[in-house]
């Protein structure tokens, strides 16, 4: 189990928004870009799933660029996580319950509780506590 390139990027992405202001004004891409070394058309396709659920939102206009879609309080590592990639499996059949072993299966309850505390750990982590933590606030 990994966390995938996207996921990495769009965390780091999504760490460059707070540092650069994006709680308050829009920050461009190429802000992002810059500030991560993330090349701008990976970051579009990055920022359509982050809006498409909602984590961000996009402003039109000279000015324009992302904010965040909702108070950084409410948006968590799950959030992004579960947006670039879909939810987490330690193995693929804490997700579906077509293994034909499920119901025999003397260990899938080790699968289960990992996956549980990988999502735990996830949703703790908010973004205002990544503000709080690594931009000194």
């Amino acid at each position: 189990m990994k966390v995938t390139t996207k996921s990495r990027y769009a965390i780091r992405a999504i760490y460059a928004m707070i540092a650069l202001g994006g709680d308050k004004e829009p920050v461009s891409i190429k802000k992002i870009s810059e500030f991560e070394d993330i090349s701008v058309k990976y970051l579009e396709q990055l920022f359509t799933k982050l809006r498409r659920n909602k984590i961000v939102k996009s402003v039109r206009g000279t000015l324009g660029g992302y904010v965040f879609g909702r108070p950084l309080s409410e948006i968590t590592l799950k959030d992004i996580i579960y947006a670039m990639d879909g939810p987490i499996k330690p193995v693929d059949c804490v997700e579906t319950s077509e293994c034909s072993k499920s119901s025999i299966c003397s260990v899938n309850w080790v699968w289960f509780g990992l996956k549980k505390d990988i999502d735990n750990y996830l949703e703790r982590i908010t973004l205002q506590q990544m503000k709080n933590v690594h931009c000194g606030e």
